[in-house]
Order: C-alpha cells, then structure tokens, then sequence
C-alpha cells in the first residue's frame, strides 16, 4: 500500500511554508541511506509479507475463508463457478500458473484478462532490463567511483566526496575522471527506450486482436449491447422513435425499420425520486420490524424451545405474496383502505408482540397535519409549524407511507408517455439487427451541423447506464468539463492540508517537545504516541490514497458526464493517474509542491531539465523504500485481503443487519474498481521507467512488486472477484499510453543529468550524449504521434474485414443447435429464409418474429415487462422453495457452510442465461432493456425473518389487509439463537433477472 509516499515529505522551514508548500518532501534526506537500514527495511517488508502469506494458507479452506478467498467456486451461476482452492499451496501455485486465456477472459472477462497481460507486458520490460543493468551499469557506476574519496575543489583545497551507501551504485557515483562511463548509460537509456516502445506497440497491436476476436465472437454478438449505440445531442426535431428510424434505417437490409429498435430516453426525475423514497421508507420499515422481533425472540427464547429452521421453511415458505401488475389509478376506495389500515395498526394491542412486550417498546413518530390535509413527521417542520399533531407508531406510519407511495407510482406509470410529465431528453438507444451496422452508424457522420448527435457510444450495457447524465447537452457536458478540471487542480493543491496534517502526527513526539501547548501529549503512554505517529498514520494515508482521491475522481468522471459505468472507470483512470503521478512521483522527486513548483516552471521552462537532473538521483533511495513495501507488503495484502477480513468478522456484526442487509453481504462478490488498480500499477511503472538509468537497482523491486502482483491478481480474479463493468480493455490501452509519462521524464531528465556532468576540468563533459538524448526524446514523441494516428481507429470500432469470418464462426456455433431443436428450423423458414445469418439468430433468441412493431409506447413496453418479470420471479421462487425444503435442516454450532450451500442453490435457480426465459419473456426483457429501469420497478417485499414466536408469520398476516400496496414475506431469513439473522436466499423482491445483467 502506499504508505511512506508522503510521511518523509516533510520539511517546512516554516509553518507557512509547510502549510502552503503541502509538506514537501525531504527525499534528499536519504540521500546515502546504509546498508543496514537497507536491509532492515527489507526485513520488515519480508516479515509483513510472510504473515500475510501464512494467513492466507491459513484461513482459504475455512468457513470465513471460503467466503473470502473463493466466492466464484459456490456464489455464482453455474457457468461461471471454478473448482475450489487447493489446499495444498505447491497445487495452489501450480493452478494459478496453469489458468489459461481463456478461462481468464471467460470468468474475468476482458478487462480482468487485460490487467494480467498488463502486468506480465511490465514484467517482460523490465526483467530482461535488470538482468542486464545490474550485470552492467551497477559495476561501471561503483568500481573506482567518488565514494568517500578526496578531490581537489575549485579553490584547491582537498574535499572528501560524500556519497555512501546504496548511491555508491547509482548514477552520482561516476568519478569526473572517468566521464566517458557516461556512454554506458546513453546506451541503457537508448536500450530501455528502443525495448520499451517496441513492447508498448505489440502489446497494443495484441490488444486489437484480442478484442476484436472477443467482440466478434458468436457468444458476444448475440448480446443486445453489441448491437446498440447511445446516441447524445440530438436535436428537437429528431427525438422520436419514427424520426430516428427514417435516420437510421440505411444500416439495415432495404431501409427496412422494423429491423430497429429505438427508444428515445425521457426525464423519470419525479419517478426516481419517488421509488428511491420508497427504497429508503422499506429499510427503515425493515430495521424496526427486525429490532422487535428480536426484543421478542430475547424474551421468548428464555422460556421455551425454538422451532428448527426445517419446519419454519415448510411453515412459511409456502404462503409467498401474491404479487400482481395491475396499475390504475388510485380511487378514493382504495385511499380508504390503506387509511383503515394505518389507523387498525395504531392499536398495537391487536399485534401478537405486544403480549410480549409493552406498548413503549415501539419507537413512535410525531405527525402534524398539513394544509393538504396530509399527515408528515413533524421534523420536516419548523417547530413553530402550527397544525394537528398526534402521535402515532412508528411501524404503522412506515407502512402507510409506503403503500402511499406506491398507489402514487403506479398512478404514474401508464402515462410514461405524456411529454408533460416526463420530458424528451436529448439521446437515445438504437438497436439494430446486426452488429456491423451499429458500428457503421456509430462511426460515420450523423448530422450536418457540428457537435449535433454527437458523440456517439458503442457496446453500451444496460446496467452500466447512468440514467442521470442521459441529458447532458454539449453546453453542459463543456462547462461540466471545465468545472472538474477546475475541481482536480484544487485537489492536487489542497492536497497539502491532509499531507501537512499526518506529517504532522507522524512526528507527534518531537513535536510535543518542540511546541509549548503539545506538552500534554507527553503524559501519554510511549505506545499509544507510537501508534499514532506509525501505524494509524499509514493507514489513514493508504485510505487517502487508495480510496478517498478515487473516489473523488470518480464523483468528477460523473461530473463530467459520463453516460456509463465503464466510460466512468475511463475518466476515473486518467485523472487518478495523472494525481499519482504529478503528487507521488514528480512532486515527491523534486521535494516541492504544486504551489512550489509551478511558478518556476512559468517563470523558466527551460529548466525542467535542470530541476529534475538535480533531484532526481537523490530521491531515488526514497523510491527504494516505497517499493520495497509494495513488492513486498502490498503484493501479499491483495492476497489477504486484511480489511475486508476487518469488515466481514468485526466492523460488519456491530451493525443491525436486516436480511435484506445480511443477504447482500453474503452473495456480493467483490469487483474491482478499474480506475483505481490499473492507474496504481502504471505509477509503478513509471516510477521503474524514471530511474532504470538513474539506479538500476530500481529494477529489481519493480519487477518483484509487478512479479507477486501478477500471482496475486490471477488468484482474485479467476476465484474472487467477479466485474459487472467491463470497458472491454480500453483501460489496458489506456494505460500503455500513460507508459510514455515514465518514458518522456526518464529522457527529459537525462538530458539534464548529462548537461549537469562536469569533468575534473569542471567542463561538460557529456554534451554529445545530451545532444543524442535530445534526438531521441524527438523520435520518441514521432513513434508516439505516428503509433497512435495509425492504431487509434481500430481502438473502437471493427473493421470491415472481420465481418465474414465473425459470420463463419456463428454459422458453425449454431449449426448443430439449430438441427437438434425443430422448433428454431421452424422459425428459421419463417423468417423468409435468412438461413444462419446472424439477424436470423438474433431474432429466434429473442423470441421475436422477422416483422417487430415498433408502435408500442414505452407504457405498454413496461408494463409487459414488470409482468414477464413477475411471472419469472413466482416460478424461481418456486424452484428456491423446493431447493431449500430438501436442503435445510436443523441448525448447530456450525452451520456457515451449510448456510452458504442453501445460499449457493438458491442462486442457481436464477436465470443467468437469455435461453433460460420463454420467448415471450425474452422478448419483454429486450424490448425493455435500453429502458430506464426505474419504470418497471415493481412494489417491494418488506423481509422479515422467522421467528419461534411466530411473530413475523402475525406480522405477514396482518399486512394482507394493505392489498397489493404493501406486502411481507419471511421466507429464507429466520433469528439464530444468538439473535442474528441468517439467510438462505435473496431477498424476495430481487429481480429474478439479475443475472442476465452479464448477457445483455
């Protein structure tokens, strides 16, 4: 982890300065650091690592380990379970070693793939390096160097040279008599260049290859996303299904329109908001329901036997809500009901629990009656707010504000249409029946006027979507743009207050000596002063670094206006690793700060060379230790994952968990936050780049970091860690690019190194090698331009030329399914022979016939959604009772993989596959993929556990009388004898196609 980035930038003269100048780093400190505090260091990391590793072997065949280190062998659907861990740690690396592509690309999928080659593509670079400088550069820069020598200085006096230590082996050691070793390294830094910009361009060149075989694959065509383009910018007159369609049908067979699908995205703002409330008021209503079921199940469980969980399933399971679709409006019956229903829940003493406890166990709200005559929680209210007020139940209140606001959501879903309720936004999901003809549409020109229905998105997943920035207009996404970039550089500059503050506590003991009013601090035990200056320090600056600038760069990527989930990881990763690089590289290098340096470098920019020649070989000691702890520490923590151990078994039973809580710790599988990993690792290589000249020892951590890292990153991604968003290896392209920040530096500053050395004569002694420097950064930057204009358009969009190979590769696919299965001949011959073209496929997975109306308003479109979806959620539910009546038994002292067994059962009678659903639920699904999904939201199931006392079975009983408006259910969640809930499947209200998500 990065935890010694800034703790040694510390050395202000001042308090302003320190303040302003954001701690700068005094790198230069450990200049000539000893062997003995080398090795200490190294023995430190090594120990660190060591306990790591053993715990790792430890604890990944337990219970707890299970979940932690191998969710994918039992947590997932079938297709994408791997077979368990090997206890035996020599079979564990010989698996890890043994996983192939493509069981990589198949269980990680592309991203998670390209990360590997990633980090193999750094290792390939650098090791063939080290062998070299080490065996080379490390003897012509220590053999008869400066050392503690003596020399004559410029007035003639004798002066003894001060370089010791591990800079006895780097760049400052070469004696001014012997300057002509400076060869030596323009030839190592022509080499690290030359190998370095050969790697970078057939790493790229494998990555069009790879993703074009992926994107035209059988498996991946048929998705609807590879066939649908996000539209943005369009303008008025554009913005209706049959205005697009006229547009659009040139990518199709004969202009034919019914091969399109549009839909033409609206403002659901009043809806969102009111379904997000709805979402807020259930978990509240879930948590008091549970905290008295619990002061109930304390009480009940001193005075008698519990039931066992076998017969509280065959008790409960069956009596599932009845759950149905039918919306209108609400009439002043229905009002009526709910209203009887509220004020019969006022009277507690008709509830079961209260024959266990008193009417003041219940947690009561304040209503003051509006001047619409509705009842709100006073606390909306000033408290002079004149008006009725009563007191009421708190539960009884939740549950009529939910049923309240249901009859409003489903008052307005019939009329997902009216242009007043829900205005037309400017952009638009096209599907077409072809894959070729979305990137055609997506890659040519679409309106005459500049910036209109531009730009254009391809491989849009309809779960990645952000429906908020779907009406980002081009003047918005352009002041949007400049207000992030204007965020970023006040992070980069306020970056000094958080660096000054734990600088600050790093130093905690000298300063309780050093500032009068500190003097209480000494009373303190040695241990604690330790603790805060060593440990908590590290870690309060890893969670700066790893997780609080992410963060933040990913609140600015959907500033800026990301459409989706993927091109946010995209944003997040450039402006992540330009803060890693400007604040924990260049900054760090050169002991300065952004307030510092920048008006040197507006002052006089040609002494960027200068500045980096002067600082860099000092700061690289600094380096040395950082890496070491992340070869070393950081490399085995991915494996241990300490703080999610932290959360699992300690942060997370502090809190109240409801089922519908326990149920998603227990089947959310960690995914990896793109930005965040890929922009750390390109930092790393960076930093490798910078100083293989420099000090070539460099290259050894480098590549051991990069080494363990690629063993630990295989084990989390084929057996951890599953990735819902994948931008399908853009950020792989992305950061081989970034590779050149390292490249550029490197020879910038070797320019400067080479103009800085002065032989005995006190000349520059190396003009001919700064000159030669000179001319390869130039070719640099020209194989960079020329690279990138060459490869970019094949970055995106396919060519032409794969088309009829990716239609063979279908063709042979589908062949054999289509002679096994007489019903898809059929509908083959149906569909006017089109054979095994892929729109014949296409059409016969989605359910739907050749000739596709496009006349459905997107009223009808979710209504026939949400009931496909409620159809599909009885029939699992079905299946998950039938799972766990013959699966659960009584419970014992350890029951957590049997729970996790029922659990993974129940997750596999999902649907994971489009082939799983009935044509006719395929056909909704699609037709309502591209579709706001908050318009075929259906009302929530409010999932209480059972209970010994029966309380939760009178609890579901009393709520039929809410109607549809208000259900409950207990089914696969029940109180263990220690009064924590354990749950045995999703909650009930989950979508039952959660799954596809992955195949959309």
């Amino acid at each position: 982890m990065d935890t010694n980035v800034t703790l040694t930038n510390s050395t202000g003269n001042s308090t302003f300065d320190t303040f302003f100048g954001g701690a700068p780093a005094n790198v230069q400190a450990q200049a000539g650091i000893q062997l003995r505090a080398f090795l200490l260091n190294i023995a430190v990391a090594l120990g660190l690592f060591t306990a790591e590793i053993v715990g790792f072997f430890l604890l990944k065949s337990s219970a707890i380990g299970r979940r932690i280190y191998q969710p994918k062998s039992y947590l997932v659907q079938d297709r994408l379970r791997v077979d368990a861990v090997p206890a035996n740690p020599i079979k564990w690396i010989r698996r890890i070693f043994s996983i192939r592509d493509d069981e990589l690309v198949l269980k990680c999928g592309l991203d998670g793939y390209f990360f590997i080659r990633f980090l193999r593509a750094i290792i390939i670079i650098f090791v063939p390096l080290m062998a070299i400088f080490v065996t080379v550069l490390l003897p012509i820069n220590y053999n008869k160097g400066k050392g503690n020598n003596y020399h004559f200085a410029d007035d003639g006096s004798r002066e003894q040279w001060n370089v010791a230590g591990l800079d006895t082996l780097s760049w400052q050691n070469v004696d001014p008599a012997k300057t002509n070793r400076y060869w030596a390294h323009l030839v190592a830094a022509i080499l690290v260049v030359t190998w370095a910009l050969y790697r970078m361009y057939r790493e790229k060149v494998n990555f069009i290859d790879v993703r074009q075989r992926f994107l035209t694959s059988p498996e991946h065509r048929l998705k609807a996303s590879a066939r649908t383009i996000l539209v943005t910018n369009i303008p008025s007159e554009y913005r209706s299904k049959e205005a697009l369609e006229a547009l659009y049908d040139v990518f199709v067979d004969n202009d034919d329109r019914s091969r399109l699908t549009v839909w033409v995205n609206r403002d659901y703002k009043t809806l969102r908001v009111l379904v997000a409330r709805r979402r807020s008021l259930r978990h509240a209503l879930e948590k008091e329901e549970l905290r008295i079921l619990r002061l109930v199940n304390k009480k009940h469980r001193k005075g008698g036997e519990s039931l066992t969980v076998k017969d509280t399933v065959e008790k409960t399971a069956q009596d599932l809500p009845i759950r149905d679709d039918e919306h209108g409006v609400p009439d002043d019956k229905l009002q009526r009901t709910i209203t009887d229903a509220f004020e019969q829940d006022c009277r507690e003493e008709t509830q079961l629990w209260h024959q266990y406890l008193k009417s003041s166990a219940a947690t009561h709200v304040s209503l003051v009656r509006g001047k619409d005559d509705s009842w709100k929680p006073v606390s909306t209210f000033r408290f002079w707010a004149a008006g009725e007020k009563k007191k009421v139940p708190k539960i009884a209140w939740l549950r009529s504000e939910i049923a309240h606001l249901t009859t409003r959501i489903d008052a307005l879903l019939p009329n997902l249409d009216n242009d007043e309720l829900f205005a037309r936004q400017n952009s638009a999901f096209i599907q077409f029946d072809r894959q070729m003809a979305a990137h055609m549409a997506c890659s040519l020109v679409s309106h005459n006027k500049a910036g209109r229905m531009s730009p254009r998105f391809l491989e849009v997943a309809p779960h990645e979507i952000i429906w908020g920035n779907m009406g980002v207009t081009s003047l918005g996404r352009f002041i949007r743009t400049c207000i992030a970039l204007v965020l970023f550089v006040g992070i980069l500059i306020l970056w000094a207050i958080p660096a000054t503050i734990l600088t600050s506590l790093s130093q905690l003991g000298s300063l309780s000596y050093s500032i009068a009013w500190l003097g209480w601090v000494r009373k303190w035990p040695s241990w604690v002063i330790g603790f805060i200056s060593g440990p908590l320090v590290a870690i309060l600056l890893a969670l700066l670094i790893q997780l609080v600038v992410p963060a933040l760069a990913r609140k600015l990527a959907v500033l800026v206006g990301a459409p989706t989930r993927s091109k946010r990881e995209v944003i997040t990763q450039n402006f992540y690793f330009t803060f890693l690089f400007i604040e924990l590289v260049l900054l760090t290098a050169v002991s300065s700060s952004v307030v510092k340096i920048v008006p040197l470098i507006v002052d006089n920019p040609v002494s960027i060379p200068t500045l980096l020649a002067t600082n860099i070989p000092t700061s690289a000691n600094y380096f040395f230790n950082y890496l070491i702890v992340q070869s070393l520490g950081f490399s085995a923590s991915i494996l241990f994952q300490y703080l999610r151990i932290l959360y699992i078994t300690t942060i997370w039973p502090w809190f109240t968990q409801t089922p519908r809580e326990e149920a998603w710790l227990q089947t959310t599988i960690p995914h990896q936050m793109w930005g965040n990993v890929y922009s750390l690792f390109t930092n790393f290589a960076v930093i490798g780049f910078l100083f293989s000249v420099v000090s070539p020892l460099m290259l050894i951590f480098v590549s051991i970091t990069f080494s363990f890292c690629w063993v630990a990153y295989r084990h989390n991604y084929y057996f951890v860690q599953r990735n819902k968003i994948d931008t399908h290896g853009l950020l792989f392209n992305n950061a081989m690019s970034q590779l050149f920040a390292g490249i550029y530096v490197m020879e910038i500053s070797l320019i400067g190194l080479f103009l800085l050395v002065r032989d005995t004569q006190n000349n520059v002694a190396c003009k001919s090698q700064a000159i030669i420097m000179i001319i390869v950064l130039i070719l640099t930057a020209a194989f960079h331009f020329v690279m990138e204009q060459h490869l970019r358009p094949l970055y995106e969009f396919l060519p032409v030329t794969v088309e009829d190979a990716a239609v063979d590769a279908e063709r042979r696919l589908f062949i054999p399914r289509d002679e096994a299965d007489t019903s898809l001949e059929q509908d083959r011959k149906d569909s006017n022979d089109f054979g095994l073209s892929e729109t014949s496929t296409i059409q016969q997975l989605d359910g739907a016939s050749e000739s596709r109306p496009q006349t459905k308003s997107s009223s009808t479109i979710a209504r026939n959604a949400r009931k496909a979806l409620l159809k599909l959620e009885k029939d699992t539910a079905a299946r998950i009772t039938n799972i766990q009546t013959h699966l659960l038994e009584q419970p014992h002292s350890s029951r957590r993989r049997e729970v996790a067994d029922q659990l993974s059962a129940a997750i596999a009678g999902y649907p994971d596959e489009l082939t799983d659903l009935t044509p006719e639920e395929r056909a909704a699904q699609l037709k309502a993929a591209f579709q706001d999904p908050v318009t075929r939201e259906s009302a929530p199931v409010i999932w209480i556990p059972q209970d010994p006392a029966g309380i939760s079975d009178d609890v579901v009983k009393q709520s039929q009388k809410y109607g549809k408006y208000l259900q409950y259910s207990n089914a696969g969640a029940y109180l263990t004898a220690k009064n924590k809930c354990e749950v045995t499947q999703p909650a009930p209200d989950t979508r039952p196609d959660w799954l596809l998500d992955w195949v959309l």
